[in-house]
């Protein structure tokens, strides 16, 4: 199986364009299925990648990476798809990315319609994310043969840095989530009943909040794009940006 290299993406389709934001640790290779489903049904489609994430080293997650970065080339993708002559812009996020999804939907006068999969707002703690990315982590250390003490030095530096990162996450997610009941565009949320990193149900309380949203639920975890039910997922979406 060829191992795509994880990088942007743009599928060049028609004049609707379709921001698609990964997860926190994730790449734009996890929004790759859905990227190629909505450019077959003539949209056009940019995956942007995170600042840190995509590397070989977790630790630049944490270094290189910050909300406002990740703020700012969310703004930058809406100007390039601008620049390439695009007038229709919908953003949707998996994750971390559903935090700024909802944000530019918030912020962006010119996103008209937008959406979430395995969304955190609403969250109560951020644990599970923290566990989550010190496996990661260990994993990606692993994969490289890094000895064992080289391997108890990274995860220490890891460990002590990890939490303000979430904190940082948090404060934007509080924010976005504090301006959802003004929200009054057409909401996308996607939800797995499964899901270990969120808990399943702050989404039907924020589908409660926001004026137009609509609620899908999943059989699934949390990665819906690339889990067994992306394929649902796709047809989902693609009804819900033909209805609105």
């Amino acid at each position: 199986m060829k191992i795509l290299q994880p990088k942007p993406f743009f599928f060049n389709k028609g004049n609707k364009a379709v921001i698609l934001l990964h997860s926190f640790s994730g790449t734009p290779n996890d929004m790759r299925l859905m990227g190629r489903t909505l450019e077959r049904s003539d949209y056009s489609v940019y995956a942007p990648m995170f600042a840190g994430h995509g590397t070989s080293e977790p630790l630049d997650i944490l270094e290189k990476g910050h909300p406002d970065i990740w703020w700012q080339q969310v703004l930058d993708a809406i100007e390039f798809l601008k620049q390439e002559g695009k007038d229709e812009f919908y953003v949707f996020g998996l994750s971390l990315g559903a935090i700024f999804a909802t944000k530019a939907l918030e912020e962006c006068p010119e996103v008209r319609i937008g959406g979430v999969f395995g969304s955190p707002l609403y969250a109560d703690t951020f644990a599970s994310v923290r566990s989550a990315f010190l496996t990661y982590a260990r994993k990606v250390y692993e994969i490289h043969d890094m000895d064992e003490v080289e391997l108890d030095k990274k995860m220490r530096l890891v460990d002590s840095k990890i939490d303000l990162m979430l904190t940082n996450i948090n404060k934007t997610a509080d924010t976005v989530a504090n301006k959802l009941p003004e929200l009054d565009k057409p909401y996308f949320i996607g939800q797995g009943t499964t899901d270990e990193m969120v808990d399943p149900e702050k989404a039907g309380l924020v589908a409660k909040d926001v004026k137009k949203a609509k609620l899908h639920w999943y059989e699934a975890g949390h990665v819906l794009t690339i889990n067994h039910a992306h394929k649902q997922l796709e047809s989902d979406l693609l009804k819900f940006l033909e209805n609105n």
